[in-house]
């Protein structure tokens, strides 16, 4: 990312006021046809992955993120080489391997410190088939931090295993990874130990994440201050976005733990723009996922995409169906966006769009697959939650589509199917107006519409069949489209993400 960008969002403290406007007219192509207009990207590419050999997956928008089997091993090395074929097979990016200590100095693949003979860390990584291929080890300290002497042990053997079977080269780094909770002290030993000469074939292609849970914003400042690469967040914690576009700004990889098998399509395509890399247990049941997580990543479904984090200034930028960025242009009833510094702490980090009841932004008549329905989510701070009327925060509702919005002392996802609206709710009473949330709505032509706040679902409606009725009204972020221009139901608060996808039964 820029310097220039982060420069900006770390001392801009103040309120950038658009001019208005917002109409279908107000609306361009990012770039002019003789190449002369060049604005900032709505979607910054992350260059996390660059130099790596692999083809990762890539977003319809141009996002690169790996995918990481969560805990891809079993009580032996056998069953670990099972797993590890399944992992292949389904062409999963990262191959996680939890690692302990034990009492006899050997280094033993396993998700607590048993003192049980599961299987070495050594003969985990003989194995031909992921040696030969191109996927990479994320591997995860979960030894508790004592001793320097004793981490050191660990470490050095760590090192040498994955030096040894040839891991970590050009292209294919290999993640040591451990929880900001002591245990990272492990990761701080194993970095200042690759400037030891036995290591030198390897130091350069080593990485190094922390995993944070506690004091989250001065954990990412630390693992920066470390010298660390990445940082992983629990998928459901509270401001995810704020914390995911804070390590952003301060240049680090960004990560979730652990998408779970159920619903596991709506996580990895809902956050599939905004992070480098998932660990998930979508499918790694027995039999093979419909859908893959990389064949979900990459599937055409995108419609609309805007993250104003990284954006300071009208015109702000927006992405449709692939890489093609859109402008759209300030006028009297644009938002203005709020800009927060990378060190304020806040719920959100960056710029966000600032609706106080009487604006809104028109993208474009985005309609869903016949048959089929939508995934729409949205980062949301909240400015009025006394549960007086209807407030729209995205929606395509004319006597169809879908609508994210506020409805008395509820919040609702909604889509028109049949000539009716079907809604999943949950009340306003949950939330507050200091904390961000990342609220997600999904319908995919057969079954439940679903809701979910920071990845938490809230209440399904009754079972629906058939697609989400078509209409001709854009998609708008602050307000409830009336045909191509009129305007009703405005948003109170701030947005800092929309996205809405095309959505099917996966």
């Amino acid at each position: 990312m820029k310097s220039s960008l982060a420069s900006a969002l770390l001392f801009a403290a103040a309120v950038l006021s658009g001019c208005g406007g917002g109409g279908l007219d107000a609306e361009l192509p990012a770039q002019s046809a003789n190449g002369a207009m060049q604005p900032m990207s709505a979607v910054a590419p992350s260059s996390y992955w660059a130099g790596v050999t692999r083809a990762m997956p890539v977003t319809p928008h141009g996002n690169k993120i790996a995918v990481s089997c969560h805990n891809c091993y079993g009580d032996t090395v056998a069953q670990t080489q099972t797993e590890v074929a399944k992992a292949l097979a389904r062409n999963f990016d990262l191959v996680e391997f939890d690692l302990t200590l034990h009492a006899n100095g050997q280094v033993y693949v396993e998700h607590t410190d048993s003192e049980i003979a599961h299987g070495t860390f050594d003969a985990t990584l003989v194995n031909t088939a992921l040696q030969q291929s191109d996927r990479m080890l994320f591997l995860e300290v979960k030894e508790g931090y004592s001793t320097a002497a004793l981490s050191d042990t660990m470490m050095r053997s760590v090192l040498r295993s994955v030096r040894d079977n040839n891991y970590a080269s050009a292209g294919r780094p290999v993640f040591l990874r451990a929880f900001m909770d002591g245990r990272h002290n492990h990761l701080v030993r194993a970095k200042a130990m690759l400037a030891d000469s036995e290591f030198a074939g390897i130091s350069s292609h080593v990485r190094f994440h922390t995993l944070i849970q506690s004091d989250i914003r001065n954990n990412i400042r630390a693992s920066k201050n470390l010298g660390f690469h990445g940082i992983e967040l629990e998928y459901r914690m509270a401001d995810l976005f704020g914390a995911v576009m804070q390590a952003k700004l301060l240049g680090l990889g960004v990560g979730v733990y652990t998408a779970p098998a159920t619903m596991g399509e709506v996580y990895i395509s809902a956050m599939r723009e905004d992070i480098d890399f998932i660990t998930t247990d979508y499918d790694l049941a027995a039999t093979a996922a419909a859908s893959s997580a990389r064949s979900l990543i990459q599937e055409s479904t995108s419609l609309v995409y805007i993250n104003t984090g990284q954006q300071t200034a009208y015109p702000l930028n927006y992405k449709r169906t692939n890489t093609t960025d859109f402008l759209l242009a300030s006028s009297g009833t644009t938002p203005a966006l709020e800009i927060l510094g990378v060190a304020s702490d806040e719920d959100r980090v960056g710029g966000s769009m600032l609706f106080t009841g009487a604006q809104s932004l028109t993208t474009w008549d985005a309609d869903n697959a016949a048959g089929g329905g939508f995934l729409v989510t949205a980062v949301v701070n909240f400015d009025d939650l006394t549960g007086s009327g209807t407030l729209a925060i995205v929606a395509k509702s004319d006597s169809g589509g879908f609508a994210l919005e506020q409805a008395g002392a509820q919040l609702r996802f909604g889509v028109n199917v049949g000539g009716t609206y079907y809604y999943a709710t949950t009340p306003l009473s949950g939330l507050n107006g200091s904390n961000s949330y990342f609220i997600a709505g999904a319908y995919d032509g057969s079954g439940a519409v679903r809701l979910w706040v920071n990845n938490v679902e809230k209440t399904a409606s009754a079972s629906v069949s058939g697609g989400v009725v078509m209409n001709n009204s854009p998609v708008v972020i602050g307000a409830d489209p009336q045909g191509a221009t009129d305007r009703r139901f405005f948003f109170k608060g701030k947005v800092q993400q929309v996205m809405v996808q095309k959505w099917r039964d996966h």
